[in-house]
């Protein structure tokens, strides 16, 4: 059986909708002794749908959404050019040149089903770049205690380290710091400088949550 590259890529989309994003393994709970599946992996999805030809799982938008991401990964090129490409970036730009796929593709379906997230990702990441170049280095010099209101734009768990690291805006600047808790949204913080960055961030310790 043969499919099309957007048939594929449009069911990975449909799929990464239903789930809300990227399940790796089915999500399960157990209610009076019985196993209940709250949701599915998204590579299950993908290739039971592939199988059993379910191809309206996926609508318009999904199938338009679907050549956006594979569009995505095939600027990857670039990067294979200059030799600054991930092994993962490597495998997705491959997939992302193929226009058909078979019964057979197994692994390239699972890859493809993490696809639509991982392009997000790349996307937030430039976007965040692009904020933090037109930015405003925050203002004081190294050991100056600063206080002030931070909106959180990720918080990232580094088993390393047992803390979380926090990557925030605040006011026109951005800032990051360890912390041993996960924060979220908004909230008020007290620390110190620890070092302005090349890149306009700026490190902070001894970061405290304020009222």
């Amino acid at each position: 059986m043969n499919f099309t590259a957007d048939q594929v890529w449009a069911l990975a989309v449909a799929a990464d909708r239903i789930n809300d994003g990227y399940v790796k393994e089915e999500v399960v709970v157990y209610e009076n002794n019985c196993r209940k599946v709250i949701k599915e992996a998204n590579k299950a999805m993908v290739k039971q749908w592939l199988r059993d030809g379910m191809f309206s799982e996926a609508t318009e938008e999904d199938m338009d959404q679907g050549r956006k991401y594979r569009a995505h990964f095939n600027t990857f090129t670039l990067k294979a050019l200059t030799g600054q490409i991930t092994d993962f970036e490597k495998t997705a730009l491959k997939i992302a040149q193929k226009d058909e796929f078979t019964g057979r593709d197994l692994y390239d379906f699972a890859v493809i089903s993490c696809l639509p997230s991982a392009a997000r990702r790349d996307r937030e990441r430039t976007e965040l770049k692009r904020e933090i170049y037109q930015s405003e280095q925050l203002v004081g010099s190294v050991g100056d205690t600063v206080v002030g209101d931070i909106e959180v734009v990720n918080c990232n768990y580094n088993q390393n380290y047992n803390k979380f690291k926090v990557n925030a805006r605040m006011g026109e600047s951005f800032v990051h710091f360890w912390y041993k808790d996960k924060i979220e949204g908004s909230v008020r913080i007290k620390g110190k400088i620890k070092d302005h960055r090349g890149d306009k961030t700026t490190a902070l310790n001894y970061v405290k949550i304020v009222g």
